[in-house]
Parts: structure tokens; C-alpha cells; sequence
């Protein structure tokens, strides 16, 4: 810990503002920090939530905290001052919370894995978890002024719907401490929503950012486990949510009226899923072809070959397909699966060398700019919690399923600047439209932020 004691020791508590002391946290190489004895000392200690170590109280407060498995802290609020959370090793879950009109309410999720940073500004309502069953979560806590003591601070208890004041006597952020830690208990204090708990709320999807951001193979991996859960009843959901089945069929009939002029015979369908739009799409525009359906999920391929199509199993980048075949290829609603900005233009280019001269490409995207989704979250997220140092693009986006467990990642993309990389590989751009999803769904949209974008493109005849 010398180390990080000397990042801050040349400080007076007044020069670590809030950005300065991200600065710093973000400099520390978590591999150069001892903490081997710390978990003996948690095992002989008689906390029962977590063990906390502290460092220094001057300039700052440094203290290390060891989480047993699904250990958490009780919800509470940071008032009068502000920090950092390094996570040293395993998997740790922040819920950020708003209080208002005495109703608590979850408005914000982070997964952060080692070396993940956690954001607490001054007026922070949260708790800190283990996000782990089985191992252990260690965690480095910066916090500007230092916190002598635990006294005055504000816990908030889901179940009971208690409100607790911490005196100078508790040791942890817990409901656990004994009753004499507490200046005061108030019962039935308040009422919590959380709409992200409930299958059936309109709210179908939430964000959950995880820090750092994951790699390539990582992410692959999160999207085939979130489709694999989503297989069986994906179709379903499609057909049954109103505002998803009017996007998805604006889009089928585009892509169907212009197969009645194009008529092509070789199609390839990426991410296809269950095979059910390229069934739509067929049938609309009764075209005479048989699409081949490439999809990461096994699952899903299992899905589409029940309708009789041909299935890869395989992310598109590493599928071996032939070069010059196809006529026409469609990628649609997981173009923002793909999840760096080299990927997308790799991903491009070999779209266009697959394509037959004159071959089109048809896709839809996430615009960051529709004021209906998540695009401006998306760029909050990006800025609020300092994300571009945990790897992220702004318009990244990590989401789980209301009532499902596994994450999944999106990109919403700026419209001037997607057009310019689909230029620069090569392609030309046909058309570009607007449809309504969250809001007018299945319309077409005149203003710049108000739909996402359906585009066509093809590849120059020679």
C-alpha cells in the first residue's frame, strides 16, 4: 500500500477535487499492491458484512474493505463527501438510487470486474455487493474529506422500509451494526419501485454498464449465453411486445419491396436467430430464394433449421463463407452487437467482399441521437462515469432483460459518422429512413431524433 500512500501523500485535502482524485485512482496499478495478510485478518475479525481496514485519514481516506461471497452494504447516502471504489479482485455490483417524495427507486446498475472503477459523487444513494456466491470481493475506497467515523451517515432498508442514522460508534454501513450505533430507527419510513424486477413491466430492458469494458471474445461470449436464454421464447416476445413487431415489420416490408425489383437467389441472413424474419421476408415479397441463417447462438440455429432453413453456428467475423456469392445480405437489429469501432469496419469490409457486384446490404441501428431511446443515457453513462478510461466508445451501452440474468451489449451509432465508414470501405448508400420504435413505431420519422436508422447500401457494379 506504500505506493498508493505516496500517489497522495504531496496533496492537501483541498487540491483532490472530485476530478483530480479520478485522475489519481485511475494511475494505480492494482498489481503492485499487497493485500496477502488482509484476508487472514478478515477470517479472525467478527464483522459480519465486511472488514474494513483503513490506511490514512489524511489528505483522504484509503481503506481496503473484503466482501465474503454475496455480502453487501445496507443502501445508504453520501452527503458531504465524495470518492472512488477500485475493485482489487473478483466482481462487484454498485445500485445507485434515487430518494424522492419518500419513494426509493434503483436508477442505475454497474457490474465492475478487477480494476473497474465505481463513481461516488457527493449526494451518491447506494449500496456496494459481492456479486459473486463463492468468492470473495476485495475493494480500495478513496473518500475526500476523510471519514473519521461512520457518524451521521444514512441507511435505507428495502424489506423493512427503515430509515437508520449511523452515531460514531458503528463500524460499517450496515442495518446489522447493534442498536446502540444508531442515532435513530425510523419504521416505515418509505416505498421502493423497481420496475427493472418485473417480467411484466413496460419497461422491458435496463441498462447495467459493466467496467472495464469487456473484450471482444468476452462480449461474444455474454451475447450467445443472452440469446441462448432468449431462444426459446424470442419469437414470442417479437410478436407479443406491440412496438418491436411494427419496427421489425416497417423494415421487413422495405427489404421485400426492394427484393421484388432485385430478385436475389443467394441471401445470407447475420444474426438470424430463429429464422422467423427471413420467413417474414420471404413470404411478402415471395421471393425464390432460401436464405442461409448465421447466428452466434446455438440455440437460435437450432430454432431456424426447425424451419427448414440452413444454420451456421458461428460469430460472422470467424464464419468461413465465400467471397463474391451472395446478392444480398441483411443484418438486422444486431449490427450494435459488434463491439468496437475496428470491428465494425472489419465487419463491413467483409460484408462487401461476400457480396456478388451490384449486391446490397440491408441494417438497422440504434441512433444515439433518438431522444425515444437510449442513446442520450448511453452518452450520460459515457461522461458521468468517466467510462472512455474503462475502455468504452460513447454510445456503448450494456443491458440486461427484465426478469433474465444475463448481459448483453449494444452501440448507438451518430448517423454522419456511420455514413462516412460505410463510404470509405466502398459501398454506396441507396437509401436511409428513420422509423419510429419506442415511440411511433413502424412510422417514418421526419425529425433527425426520433427514429433509428434503416439503411441500404450496394456494392458498386464493375
Amino acid at each position: 500500500m506504500d505506493s498508493i500512500l505516496s500517489l497522495f501523500s504531496s496533496y492537501t485535502s483541498s487540491e483532490l477535487t472530485y476530478k483530480k482524485l479520478g485522475q489519481l485512482i485511475r494511475q494505480i496499478d492494482i498489481n503492485s499492491i499487497n493485500f496477502s495478510n488482509e484476508p487472514e485478518a478478515y477470517e479472525k475479525s467478527d464483522v459480519s458484512d465486511y472488514y474494513r481496514k483503513i490506511y490514512t485519514l489524511d489528505p483522504l481516506e484509503v481503506a481496503v474493505l473484503y466482501w465474503p461471497p454475496s455480502a453487501e452494504s445496507a443502501i445508504h447516502f453520501h452527503s458531504g463527501f465524495y470518492g472512488y471504489v477500485l475493485v482489487l479482485n473478483g466482481e462487484g455490483e454498485n445500485v445507485e438510487f434515487q430518494f424522492q417524495d419518500k419513494i426509493l427507486t434503483p436508477k442505475r446498475r454497474i457490474l465492475c470486474k478487477k480494476s473497474g472503477v465505481m463513481n461516488e459523487p457527493d449526494g451518491t444513494i447506494h449500496l456496494i455487493k459481492n456479486a459473486s456466491s463463492e468468492n470473495p470481493l476485495i475493494t480500495l475506497h478513496l473518500y475526500v474529506p476523510a471519514l473519521e467515523n461512520l457518524d451521521g451517515l444514512t441507511l435505507f432498508d428495502i424489506e423493512s422500509k427503515k430509515i437508520g442514522v449511523l452515531n460514531e460508534k458503528a463500524l460499517n454501513a450496515s442495518f446489522n451494526e447493534p442498536i446502540a450505533h444508531f442515532h435513530s430507527i425510523e419504521d416505515n419510513a418509505f416505498e421502493t419501485v423497481d420496475p427493472t424486477q418485473n417480467p411484466k413491466s413496460h419497461r422491458s430492458h435496463y441498462i447495467f454498464p459493466v467496467v472495464p469494458k469487456p473484450n471482444e471474445e468476452e462480449i461474444n461470449v455474454m451475447l450467445q449465453a443472452y440469446y441462448d436464454e432468449q431462444a426459446a421464447k424470442y419469437d414470442k416476445f417479437d410478436t407479443e411486445h406491440a412496438s418491436r413487431q411494427a419496427y421489425n415489420n416497417a423494415i421487413n416490408e422495405q427489404i421485400a419491396a426492394d427484393f421484388q425489383d432485385f430478385k436475389p437467389k443467394n441471401v445470407l441472413d447475420i444474426a438470424g436467430g430463429t429464422g422467423r424474419r427471413s420467413e417474414e421476408i420471404k413470404n411478402m415479397c415471395q421471393g425464390n430464394f432460401q436464405p442461409v441463417i448465421l447466428d452466434m447462438s446455438a440455440n437460435m440455429i437450432v430454432e431456424a433449421q426447425k424451419r427448414g432453413f440452413t444454420g451456421i453456428n458461428a460469430p460472422f467475423l470467424s464464419a468461413k463463407l465465400p467471397k463474391d456469392h451472395f446478392d444480398a445480405i441483411y443484418f438486422l437489429y444486431a449490427f450494435g452487437h459488434i463491439s468496437s469501432n475496428a470491428l465494425r469496419i472489419q465487419t463491413l469490409e467483409k460484408i462487401y467482399s461476400q457480396l456478388k457486384s451490384g449486391g446490397r446490404f440491408y441494417f438497422d441501428v440504434f441512433d444515439i441521437d433518438n431522444k425515444h431511446e437510449w442513446g442520450h443515457m448511453a452518452r450520460k453513462n459515457y461522461f458521468d462515469l468517466e467510462l472512455e478510461h474503462m475502455g468504452y466508445e460513447e454510445g456503448d451501452v450494456f443491458y440486461k432483460k427484465s426478469g433474465g440474468s444475463e448481459v448483453a451489449y449494444l452501440h448507438y451509432f451518430d448517423r454522419e459518422k456511420l455514413i462516412k465508414m460505410i463510404e470509405k470501405i466502398g459501398f454506396n448508400v441507396r437509401k436511409v429512413s428513420q422509423i419510429g420504435y419506442v415511440k411511433n413505431a413502424g412510422a417514418y420519422c421526419t425529425k433527425p431524433n426520433e427514429g433509428n436508422l434503416f439503411l441500404i447500401l450496394e456494392k458498386p457494379k464493375k
